[in-house]
């Protein structure tokens, strides 16, 4: 039995399969970029949150009694990505990708998963980790958290200071995401723990940060790292003449975090769990407008006024 462990905001997911795991020359693994997410491989003996048994087929099994909840396009050619469906009290998630067909059976409480794979061209029946972790796994932990009220993911660069302290910063698109992120990895030896989906958990009353597998334009400059840090301050950027910042009320810091989030549409429990723990978290974490110049002294107008 072959098996693979991975540890992403303090959830252990173990993933076996009789079939043998995928190896890479070095080329691939430059061109892949596995380090991303070879970063979150577990070692330790705790016991798994999340199973996975993985299965590679010749053909995909047909699910009968299904009923559709959600699907993805593709913002590019409006093809499908992928898509939920409830059967009874459990879930299917499949996805229609030619390079990536898959079919997966998911418990009611998302921490039991069937995954079928298809053998891969020239390599035959061997499995990764990357073949789960883009982009089943997201999915399914964006729901086991939702589900428990423990946790929610943000569309933001999540930055773990010198002084341990986290901070997140929020924003639409081309609001300076990207940049923020570069400015912070050239002028500063803070640790960016990613630049597009950032975990917030809590623990007792203190909310947590944690990197992910999951990049965005930053990511060539990036490692992944199992890294967490406590949140400090929490903020929305934009491009400005000059660097200014603005202390902004639970209300309106819920109207620009919530197209941050990664919403479960599917399930209206999941979603109002969702709400219910970014209004915590925007009422116990002090939010700001923070407009800003792309040069490297937002670093330290961020550090001297607001941590």
């Amino acid at each position: 039995m072959f098996e693979a462990n991975l540890k992403i905001a303090d959830v252990i997911i173990k993933m076996q399969s009789k079939f043998p795991l995928e190896s890479h020359t070095e080329e691939e693994i430059a061109t892949l970029h596995t380090e991303r997410y070879d970063n979150f491989t577990y070692k330790g003996s705790k016991k798994p949150d999340i199973f996975i048994d993985v299965r590679i087929v010749e053909k995909l099994p047909k699910v009968s009694g299904t009923k559709p909840m959600f699907i993805t396009y593709h913002f590019q050619d409006n093809s499908e990505n992928w898509r939920m469906l409830r059967k009874g009290d459990s879930y299917v998630y499949k996805t229609p990708l030619e390079t990536k067909k898959q079919l997966m059976l998911v418990s009611r409480n998302f921490n039991k998963v069937t995954a079928y794979l298809l053998p891969k061209k020239d390599k035959g029946r061997v499995w990764s980790t990357g073949d789960l972790i883009y982009d089943f796994l997201q999915v399914l932990l964006i729901n086991y958290f939702a589900q428990r009220k423990t946790g929610i993911f943000v569309h933001s660069i999540g930055i773990k200071d010198t002084n341990g302290r986290g901070l997140i910063f929020a924003g639409k698109s081309g609001a300076g995401k990207s940049t923020t992120a570069r400015i912070w990895y050239k002028h500063s030896k803070a640790m960016i723990l990613n630049d597009d989906r950032i975990i917030v958990r809590k623990i007792g009353k203190q909310f947590f940060i944690h990197g992910s597998p999951w990049h965005g334009e930053f990511s060539d400059y990036l490692d992944s790292r199992i890294e967490s840090a406590p949140l400090k301050n929490l903020f929305f950027i934009y491009h400005a003449k000059k660097n200014t910042a603005r202390r902004i009320l639970p209300k309106e810091a819920f109207s620009m975090l919530y197209p941050s989030l990664f919403p479960t549409f599917w399930d209206k429990t999941c979603l109002d769990n969702i709400s219910s723990f970014s209004l915590d978290l925007i009422k116990n974490v002090p939010c700001y407008n923070l407009g800003f110049i792309n040069n490297k002294r937002v670093i330290d107008f961020v550090r001297k006024g607001r941590t």
